[in-house]
């Protein structure tokens, strides 16, 4: 699941996920015990997953404006979940559909609880960039699923 949710297709998720593999086991041995075996997985995927990012050189300076609205946020309180509910599919395949720039911070903030300083360190932008791209990414998904 970390690794659909950082790459762009099924294929490109399960070669990123056989190199996670290998460095689980690789590094076994240096599991400590003091978070759980999952936790230290998790954070070897999504290590690796953004590894095969930044090697796939995709960066982008801009996207074109007239792609991307920006006009809110999306809301967390109990009358908008209660309004608005989507199965895990759907939202895994509205986040696929964002452009990279916009997934990977996504990603990476709301899912992996990463905070702006740190997104800004792993792909070398600024914690600016990272609030902007998030925003904008917030808005596309609130577009894709249609939240009024």
């Amino acid at each position: 699941g970390i690794c659909l949710r950082y790459c762009n297709n099924y294929e490109d998720a399960r070669d990123v996920m056989q190199d996670g593999f290998i460095k689980v086991f690789s590094k076994i041995n240096t599991f400590k015990g003091e978070s759980s075996l999952q936790t230290w997985m998790s954070k070897i995927f999504v290590h690796t997953s953004l590894n095969y990012f930044r090697k796939a050189h995709i960066k982008y300076d801009h996207v074109d404006i007239n792609e991307v609205q920006i006009d809110g946020d999306l809301q967390k309180d109990d009358e908008h979940s209660a309004k608005y509910s989507w199965d895990q599919k759907t939202v895994l395949k509205a986040i696929q559909g964002l452009p990279d720039i916009y997934r990977v911070i996504i990603n990476m903030y709301a899912i992996d609880g990463m905070s702006h300083q740190d997104i800004s360190k792993q792909l070398n932008i600024s914690e600016g960039t990272s609030k902007s791209r998030l925003s904008r990414a917030r808005t596309m998904l609130k577009e894709v699923l249609s939240v009024k």
